[in-house]
């Protein structure tokens, strides 16, 4: 308790910075908030990626295919080991992710496709597509594919 007291006589704003750094720690100590930040940059390069392949070739299915495998790339990884902590095996996990990978890969080029052929530009045909798709996608990794065998909560 000196220290702490000590700390703020001296220097007001640490104390400030030290709590805000605590509220943001708790925040990202919890798997949604990880999500939204692992969700949000992976939609970033698969987007980013889907109309740089897109504007060279005009093929949306080979475009989403593309993007949407190395943007999950990056998703599975940033989720196993931060977003959802999971105690699964490797293994395990990537099997039932890879699985609902291709359900989704094929659910997502599917509608991207469906929109652009329909007269929708490829920016909002890939955003609404990531629209329809991502709170269907926290649930199964949340629940299912990073699902805890332990109690405890990430």
């Amino acid at each position: 308790y000196g220290r702490w007291t000590e700390r703020c006589a001296h220097n007001p704003q640490s104390f400030i910075w030290d709590s805000g750094l605590s509220v943001i720690k708790k925040i990202l100590n919890v798997s949604a908030a990880r999500w939204f930040i692992v969700g949000s940059t992976t939609f970033v390069i698969d987007t980013a990626l889907f109309l740089l392949v897109f504007n060279i070739t005009e093929i949306a299915v080979l475009s989403n295919l593309f993007s949407g495998t190395v943007a999950t790339t990056f998703n599975y990884f940033s989720h196993y080991r931060w977003s959802f902590a999971t105690d699964r095996s490797h293994k395990q996990s990537t099997l039932i992710y890879l699985f609902f990978f291709f359900v989704f890969l094929f659910l997502g080029t599917s509608l991207v496709s469906y929109f652009i052929h329909s007269g929708l530009h490829p920016v909002p045909a890939k955003v609404g597509t990531a629209a329809i798709t991502a709170p269907i996608s926290f649930f199964i990794m949340k629940f299912v594919t990073f699902r805890r065998t332990t109690t405890h909560e990430a």
